[in-house]
C-alpha cells in the first residue's frame, strides 16, 4: 500500500469561513411511519369473531368456541353475532366443498 503525505492531505480537512448547510427539517418520512403490522399490534384487544375465526382457520373449533363464549360472557359480542359467526362459516364450508 502506498503511503500519502499529510501534507498533501491538509487542503481537504481546511475549516471554511462559511456557515454549515441547513437541511429542511421532516417530521415524518416512509420509514418513521408504523405499518399495519405494528398498528395492529398496537391495538389493545382483537375482536372475538376474528380470533375464532383464526383457530378455525387452523382447525381449532373447540377454541373458537371457548373465544365466542367468553365474548358473549364479558359483553363483546352479542349471542346473535356468534350465531351469524357460525351461519357465516357454515356457508362458506359449504361454498368451497360444492366446487
Amino acid at each position: 500500500m502506498k503511503q500519502i503525505s499529510l501534507s498533501i492531505l491538509m487542503p481537504f480537512f481546511r475549516k471554511t469561513d462559511s456557515a454549515p448547510v441547513q437541511y429542511p427539517k421532516y417530521d415524518s418520512s416512509v420509514f418513521s411511519r408504523p405499518d399495519q403490522s405494528e398498528l395492529l399490534a398496537m391495538e389493545e384487544e382483537i375482536s372475538p369473531l376474528v380470533e375464532a375465526e383464526v383457530y378455525l382457520i387452523y382447525g381449532r373449533k373447540a377454541d373458537a368456541e371457548k373465544v365466542l363464549a367468553d365474548g358473549v360472557k364479558i359483553g363483546r359480542i352479542t349471542a346473535n353475532e356468534v350465531a351469524r359467526f357460525w351461519s357465516e362459516q357454515s356457508d362458506t364450508r359449504n361454498r368451497t366443498s360444492a366446487n
